[in-house]
């Protein structure tokens, strides 16, 4: 209980220091990230397919998608900065934009090319920031609830947000508390949440729950409005999954995604909530071998 005193004090007296504002203009041009070391679980052969996961995840979460994608594939599962067994600096530079120039840093050095890209919710909003980069370089895209314009962001990291008494609760509370409850309003069947991957990402989440505070506060760029706009440049054929349930990003901006994207269809996962490859994997498995 001491400790988590004391990394709350630290929290307000470092929560005003300046940050890199949260900008294409200054996180991709101005002041792109320094190259760091992600981790990736490389699997099978053939064209490059790279999976970025939700926000507060891992790469855990596609393992339902794993072994039939990397039958066709060279699958390359990132755990995203700040996430699962990747680095968590405490620099504030945990953007979609961020994530999605260390990405390109990844992809430049092995020479990929010819790449498929699954992206869920916030792992969707760093694959369309690759493709506003460089779309020549992308052959696919398969867009999972993701995190494409400004919204109402979830109750738990609304509260999370409050000052002093959200953070104080955030490290209150039990770790797997925080983490079932944000499975409860993600999955819309809650008998279908897997314990196992609850149990993994508490884990992940005592490694380094200050991270997690930081990342929250860059999950909508400051610029979205101006940067969606340019959606509709995005030529890329483009697979959209969407739970017909999901309460975290609601499905009207499914629609509005389709309409966006000039090369994209969409689908409906029914009886769904935000996470269908983990709650409903084999439809969307489904979906997505239909679609490559």
């Amino acid at each position: 209980m001491k400790y988590n005193f004391i990394v709350i004090a630290v929290l307000f007296l470092t929560g005003c220091s300046i940050k890199v504002p949260n900008t294409w203009e200054h996180r991709v041009e101005k002041l792109p990230i320094k190259e760091i070391p992600l981790h990736v679980e490389i699997k099978g052969e053939g064209k490059p397919l790279i999976m970025l996961h939700g926000f507060g995840s891992s790469s855990y979460s596609f393992h339902h998608l794993i072994k039939p994608l990397s039958k066709k594939y060279r699958v390359y599962n990132f755990d995203l900065k700040g996430f699962g067994n990747s680095p968590k600096p405490h620099d504030k530079r945990y953007s979609a934009y961020d994530q999605a120039v260390l990405i390109s840093q990844f992809i430049k050095e092995h020479n990929l090319q010819d790449i498929t890209f699954i992206g869920h919710s916030y792992g969707g909003s760093v694959a369309l920031s690759l493709a506003l980069m460089d779309q020549d370089n992308i052959a696919k895209m398969v867009l999972i609830s993701p995190a494409a314009y400004k919204q109402y962001l979830p109750k738990l990291i609304r509260w999370l947000q409050k000052p002093f008494v959200g953070v104080m609760g955030y490290y209150i509370l039990p770790t797997s508390y925080e983490v079932k409850e944000s499975y409860r309003y993600a999955f819309y069947d809650k008998q279908k949440i897997p314990q196992e991957t609850v149990d993994i990402l508490t884990r992940n989440l005592k490694k380094d729950k200050y991270a997690y505070y930081l990342a929250s506060y860059d999950l909508i760029p400051d610029d979205i409005d101006e940067v969606s706009q340019k959606y509709k440049t995005i030529q890329i054929p483009t697979l959209i999954l969407w739970g017909e349930n999901d309460i975290v990003i609601p499905k009207n901006r499914a629609y509005r995604l389709k309409n966006d994207l000039p090369n994209a269809r969409l689908k409906m996962v029914d009886q769904c909530g935000h996470i269908p490859h983990e709650e409903r994997p084999k439809a969307v498995l489904k979906y997505i071998l239909d679609f490559l």
